[in-house]
């Protein structure tokens, strides 16, 4: 008899995929880039995620065509999440912790909030999102600063850490730039064979990079660098993207939302316990401005109906 779960027991299990899976990308990231090129790491994840998506798409009967007017968009969405957020956070966690890096790139949120703020056709924050976002960089600074001030000592550190800092804002844009374009796209293509051609776009192009860069040449490949790679692909990417899925069409918009405070906490939880991170105390205090402040700004959107999630779906590829 085939096992049948109430649909309670599948809420709760997609919900802990989505935190879990997508909180511990980040360190699969880390452990990933320790081993391998940036763009070696990014390549290889994304062409087996969209070799994997593609054969499920073709065995489920699926067509592989997109509306006519839709393929640019898609490379362009998919060169900005899997390309630019996908190798300057790989890069990213090579020069700071992987909690650490989950924090950053957290303030996702409200880098959206704002570049809204300015569109046309965009929505104004209120004063919950304000408060938000300003309590967001306070959380970054409360961050930053003292952590660079206490790592200054050690070859570099503070400069490193600077560094990696630009990096992941960077990466974090380029992923708030994507979301926003996506929806405003408004992509007619189904879901799983549009973010099978994003992937693979990128993947060919991450693939071409790391050619031209000698990244190929240079890559050593290891059981902790592989697992790390097939981990990201299957679990990071399809598992969580079905889950994810799943929880749009059963759960209201302002619960999923969640993930976008709680999967930094999963990512340093596990950075602490798997990788033996640590955080210092301003760091931690850092950590809890930073959660705050994006809750904020989530439920300060959210609640303005389900158009307003903002591309949640690209930490499926992330």
């Amino acid at each position: 008899m085939p096992l049948r779960l109430s649909k309670s027991t599948l809420v709760l299990l997609a919900f802990g995929s989505v935190y879990l899976f997508w909180g511990s990308t980040y360190g699969a990231i880390h452990i990933a880039g320790e081993h391998l090129p940036v763009a070696v790491v990014s390549a290889t994840r994304s062409l087996i995620s969209a070799t994997l998506i593609l054969l499920i798409c073709l065995l489920s009967g699926k067509s592989l065509r997109v509306p006519k007017g839709e393929g640019w968009k898609l490379v362009v969405v998919g060169l900005l999440f899997m390309s630019c957020n996908n190798m300057l956070l790989t890069w990213g966690e090579k020069l700071v912790p992987s909690g650490f890096a989950s924090l950053i790139v957290s303030t996702m949120p409200i880098m959206i909030a704002l570049i809204e703020m300015v569109l046309p056709g965009g929505d104004a924050l209120n004063k919950r999102g304000w408060a938000g976002t300003l309590l967001g960089t306070l959380g970054i600074a409360v961050l930053m600063w003292p952590s660079l001030h206490a790592r200054v000592a050690h070859a570099d550190g503070g400069s490193q850490t600077l560094l990696g800092v630009w990096v992941l804002l960077g990466a974090a844009l380029a992923f708030a730039i994507g979301s926003i374009l996506s929806r405003r796209f408004h992509f007619t293509a189904d879901t799983f064979v549009a973010t099978g051609w994003q992937v693979g776009v990128a993947g060919v192009f991450n693939a071409v990079l790391g050619a031209v860069t000698g990244g190929w040449h240079r890559a050593v490949w290891t059981w902790p660098g592989s697992g790390a790679i097939l981990y990201l692909a299957i679990f990071g990417s399809i598992f969580g993207l079905v889950a994810f899925t799943y929880l749009l069409q059963n759960v209201s918009v302002t619960k999923v939302s969640t993930y976008a405070f709680v999967n930094p906490v999963i990512a340093v939880l596990l950075g602490v316990l798997l990788l033996h991170e640590r955080l210092v105390k301003t760091e931690i205090a850092g950590m809890a401005v930073i959660v705050c402040a994006v809750a904020m700004v989530v439920y300060s959107r959210v609640d303005r109906g389900k158009r307003e999630i903002v591309g949640m779906a690209g930490d499926a590829v992330e």
